[in-house]
Order: C-alpha cells, then structure tokens, then sequence
C-alpha cells in the first residue's frame, strides 16, 4: 500500500544488554547526552520530514577505548567523514531527514 511507515527490525543475539528509542519533532540532543552518560551507544537512526528517531543500545561487552560523535549538516559531510576516518572513528549509522534542534 502505499503511504509512509516506519519499519523496525528486531534481532535475538544482538549484543545489547538495555535499547531504547528516542523518538522527538526535534533533534533529541539532551536525550542522547543524557544516555550517553548512562552507557548507551546510538546504533541506529532514522528521520521522517517531522520526526527523529534514534536506537540507543548498551553493548553487553563493553569496549575498552570507545568514542561516538554526532554532527547534523544539510549538505553531505564528505570531508569531515574523511577527517575522522583518518582518526580512526567510523560510521556507526546515517540518515537524512528532521534534525532541526
């Protein structure tokens, strides 16, 4: 049919201990300090002409030497990307869509 939807996809075995979703009308960067300093870790995002929704998860391992970084820009971050591959950071998800903060 057509229309939007959201689709979600749930896994056993996925080595999460704790997920939550943070679904708001505007980029949710309190929520996502907030549960970073909790442990969390964003492995997924999605976005919709009005919505944000981001999957934050703990790793039931947890890394030794782990950084996570955000950025929100309307053109593609071509170089900033390249800039951080060089620092040994890689894309964890990406999406395009509502970030107004």
């Amino acid at each position: 049919t057509a229309g939007s939807r959201w689709a979600v996809v749930m896994s056993r075995g996925a080595g999460y201990s704790d997920q939550v979703v943070e679904l708001d009308f505007l980029y949710p960067s309190e929520g996502i300090h907030r549960r970073w300093d909790a442990g969390y870790r964003i492995t997924s995002t999605a976005a919709t002409f009005d919505q944000s929704a981001l999957v934050l998860s703990i790793p039931r391992r947890k890394p030794t030497d782990e950084t996570q970084e955000t950025l929100r820009t309307s053109a593609f971050p071509s170089t900033h990307v390249k800039e951080k591959w060089a620092k040994n950071l890689y894309i964890a998800s990406i999406c395009y869509g509502r970030t107004v903060s």
